[in-house]
């Protein structure tokens, strides 16, 4: 009987050591590399998809991927409507923002078409934006558009912080 007493204490005391997921000490740390475990999986998918083209998508930090698109694929000369290369890009950046919630669309860049930042280039950022959420993404999710001195468009997925 006082071994039956003894087992029972002593699976209860294990039972007191059990912490249930989520709750411990160690899930917030858990918790951030699930997600960048996404981000880096979203990465991968993006990248599966724009082999082969001048799209470059790289990892910046475990935290934030870069997208970047020629201009000459994105916008005519002198107008900010956004060429169809650019839409596909965009929409596989929108499908992607809306499966990672936890991903924020940091920097939303466009250039002009000379080495400075003019009204243009923010109109044409102004109209990525702008395709992003016809697409479904949340304008919380997407930063502020601005004007970019490179000769390319672009584009920084992070993680936003918990």
């Amino acid at each position: 009987m006082s071994r039956l007493i003894f087992m029972m204490v002593v699976a209860l005391a294990l039972c007191g050591c059990v912490t249930t997921p989520g709750t411990g000490p160690d899930s917030s740390s858990a918790s951030a590399a699930r997600e960048a475990s996404a981000l880096a999986t979203e990465r991968q998918w993006l990248q599966s998809w724009f082999s082969g083209t001048p799209v470059r998508i790289t990892q910046r930090s475990d935290a934030a991927v870069g997208i970047d698109i020629p201009r000459e694929f994105c916008f005519d000369p002198g107008h900010s409507h956004v060429k169809p290369a650019l839409a596909a890009v965009l929409d596989k950046v929108a499908e992607s923002l809306r499966r990672v919630p936890q991903v924020r669309l940091q920097l939303i860049a466009a250039p002009a078409d000379s080495p400075l930042v003019t009204p243009l280039a923010l109109r044409r950022a102004t109209q990525i934006r702008a395709h992003l959420v016809k697409r479904g993404v949340p304008a919380g999710q997407l930063g502020s558009p601005e004007g970019a001195p490179a000769e390319t468009v672009q584009l920084r997925m992070e993680l936003v912080s918990s």
